[in-house]
């Protein structure tokens, strides 16, 4: 059975792989969407503990659904999005022919060149249904970047006080999201030495990385440890509007994956981004793209700095040189990252885009 729903209504499709990179995604898109466009959004994830995380007081037009195997899925939508290749329930499929649904998959950013060939593909299926890809990317060419209009307004009213923190006067404040491969021993030694004091935000789920490296048994959300020239804070779980407002408050911004990345790049800040690590160091590829477009307008010896450390990060080998070598292109590094965020704030964001996709493809099909 399938119901007629009206033309606004969105179906999201999400898979957690990476415990806050997929839903984090999928979460801003659905918000955008609802927010900006006046879509009304069914956002379908496996798991649903983790993303009522992310929803915290919800969304008057966003319903959260558990995707299991059981579940109904006999009403579909006019408008399906896959995200990341996740798939979509073969039930679910089966309706669609009989809403005309338009199925979309959102697939990874990735600034490779191979992108913008691939964005806005169709691939008939075998089923007689079309899926059309649509890559998120840096160039016009793409899909773009998801960047909220509310976005430069967050960041004019952020403050420390609002994150239940003070400023630290006489401190870098640096933030440091990372996965388990990246090489934190051998950053904290460094800033442990660093020339210039530093505060270090740490979240709740790398605080049991941080400890196993200090020495410590475990480090509790709200503990402030110093040693040396670095005090690192352990920080409870942010909603996004949180984390947005951190980044923008930090003078350094250590991320990873790709919502994180994303958000960095948009508090205009020197950052350092980790991959998401893939077989065959695929993810080492996809770093070396992202630096050749985030460093292409970069002087020769910021670009030189800047490389070597996001190698260094990525590949496991950071050394304290490669700290106190950002901290000498510091000022160099923070205009980079100012004018970085210009130029691609003046590009089309990702909901957008994705809606006039939609909108072009009904007229021509209609």
């Amino acid at each position: 059975m399938s119901t007629d729903l009206p033309r606004s209504h969105w179906d999201i499709f999400c898979k957690v792989v990476d415990n806050f990179g997929d839903i984090g995604v999928c979460w801003r898109l659905a918000q955008q969407l609802a927010e900006e466009h006046g879509r009304h959004i069914c956002l379908w994830v496996d798991d649903l503990a983790l993303a009522e995380r992310f929803v915290c007081a919800g969304h008057a037009r966003i319903t959260l659904k558990h995707w299991t195997e059981n579940a109904d899925f006999r009403q579909v939508a006019d408008v399906v999005i896959e995200t990341f290749g996740c798939g979509l329930p073969e039930a679910y499929q089966q309706q669609m022919p009989q809403q005309s649904s338009i199925w979309v998959n959102v697939d990874y950013l990735s600034a490779e060149n191979w992108v913008e060939g691939f964005h806005a593909q169709p691939s008939p299926q075998a089923n007689g249904l079309v899926r059309h890809f649509f890559y998120p990317g840096f160039t016009p060419l793409t899909g773009g970047l998801l960047r909220e209009a509310s976005l430069t307004t967050l960041q004019t009213h952020a403050s420390w006080e609002d994150l239940g923190l003070v400023p630290a006067a006489g401190k870098l404040s640096l933030s440091l999201f990372c996965y388990a491969h990246a090489p934190l021993a051998g950053l904290v030694n460094s800033l442990q030495h660093s020339t210039q004091a530093v505060r270090v935000m740490v979240p709740e789920p790398v605080a049991p990385m941080l400890a196993n490296v200090l020495g410590v048994t475990r480090l509790e959300v709200g503990q402030h440890i110093q040693r040396q020239q670095a005090e690192f804070v352990v920080i409870p779980f942010l909603s996004q509007a949180e984390y947005d407002r951190l980044l923008y408050l930090c003078d350094f911004n250590f991320v990873r994956g790709e919502d994180s990345w994303i958000r960095a790049i948009w508090a205009g800040k020197p950052m350092i981004w980790l991959p998401y690590q893939q077989s065959e160091e695929t993810h080492l590829v996809k770093l070396k793209a992202f630096m050749q477009h985030y460093l292409a307008q970069a002087e020769t010896p910021l670009s030189a700095v800047i490389q070597h450390a996001m190698q260094a990060w990525a590949q496991g080998s950071w050394q304290a040189t490669d700290w106190e070598s950002l901290l000498s292109v510091l000022p160099q590094f923070r205009q980079h990252a100012q004018a970085f965020k210009l130029h691609q704030s003046q590009q089309v964001d990702l909901a957008t885009n994705l809606v006039i996709f939609i909108e072009k493809y009904r007229t021509h099909r209609v």
